[in-house]
């Protein structure tokens, strides 16, 4: 089981497909067509550790969101780590910038999901992701393979530290792709690009039902 790109008329996007749930990650091509298609719930992002459950709260101020209801989960990512996870009946899906994790969003979800597997999205990856030493220092001191050191230069690897927070045992699944790396695929704010990304995360397969708020 792993990503999969689909190109339909004028759309094409990463699709992983499993049995208890459907996550997506958005190329340039179409993107508005596979938003409105999908109809996810959406948040204003912080670069916190805040993850919102939707079938408690209208709030939509933080960087994650939980829920058990049948509707489509998502976030708006540039450079940033979307994390798909689902417990039983609940599903989540994470903004992990280097700001949220150094917070505990990933720390977070564990805390709420307990037994639960996870999928990671593309992301800027330690190739292209150089950080100075105010960032590079909070990641050495909390995690042991964040940071990657090359030509005398820090990187961050956001999937490291990330895998870190949640532990391997219940990942299943990373679209190993490089957002600047990838320009003709993804907008990215390091490659120069001003659009946004999006992850998405639901139940249905198929045709999808909507919870309204």
């Amino acid at each position: 089981m792993t990503w999969q790109f689909l190109s339909e008329k004028d759309v094409q996007y990463f699709q992983f497909a499993h049995p208890e749930f459907t996550a997506f990650y958005s190329t340039k091509r179409g993107q508005d067509a596979l938003v409105k298609k999908l109809d996810p719930v959406f948040l204003k992002q912080i670069h916190s550790d805040i993850i919102i459950n939707i079938d408690q709260s209208s709030e939509r101020t933080g960087d994650g969101l939980t829920g058990s209801a049948r509707r489509y989960l998502g976030i708006k990512i540039a450079d940033c780590l979307p994390v798909y996870l689902f417990s039983g009946s609940r599903i989540a899906i994470l903004h992990c910038g280097w700001r949220g994790i150094i917070a505990g969003i990933a720390r977070q979800a564990r805390r709420i999901l307990g037994d639960f597997h996870y999928l990671l999205g593309a992301s800027i990856g330690p190739c292209c992701y150089e950080v100075k030493e105010d960032v590079s220092g909070r990641f050495e001191r909390e995690y042991d393979k964040a940071i990657v050191t090359r030509d005398g230069k820090q990187h961050l690897d956001l999937k490291a530290a990330v895998i870190e927070d949640l532990g391997s045992t219940g990942l299943i699944g990373s679209l190993d792709l490089c957002t600047k790396c990838r320009t003709d695929l993804f907008y990215s704010n390091r490659g120069g690009d001003t659009g946004r990304n999006f992850a998405a995360i639901g139940h249905l397969a198929g045709e999808v039902k909507h919870d309204r708020q």
